[in-house]
């Protein structure tokens, strides 16, 4: 089992989004937006996840896996399973044919779960 950070994958596309329009009058609205920009938690890494095309997602886990070192060409299919203890997981399929289980924690960070070959 191998931690990784993905959070900056999906910060990047977080980032993609356009910024709300908080009225001119109300200051507190002005802090409570910065704030939240700059609030990393501020992120639902599950949600931009979902939001994301297939190609999309198989970019995210391939790059997570790469980032893991395990080698992969490519995804070919990633399906969301149930996880363990209500952990968000996606079943990822290389070209070559192995699977890994990439389970998503709320502060971005992904653990890439390979079965290990004798």
């Amino acid at each position: 089992m191998r931690l990784l950070v993905i959070s900056t994958t999906l910060l990047a596309l977080a980032g993609c989004s356009p910024a709300q329009q908080a009225p001119d009058n109300n200051a507190a609205a002005v802090d409570t937006a910065a704030n939240a920009a700059n609030d990393t938690e501020a992120v639902n890494y599950i949600a931009e996840i979902n939001n994301m095309s297939d190609t999309e997602q198989q970019g995210v886990f391939l790059r997570a896996i790469r980032d893991a070192d395990i080698p992969c060409r490519d995804v070919t299919k990633v399906e969301r399973i149930e996880g363990q203890g209500g952990v968000p997981t996606w079943r990822a399929q290389c070209e070559q044919g192995a699977q890994h289980l990439i389970e998503v924690l709320p502060d971005g960070s992904a653990k890439v779960i390979s079965r290990t070959t004798p």
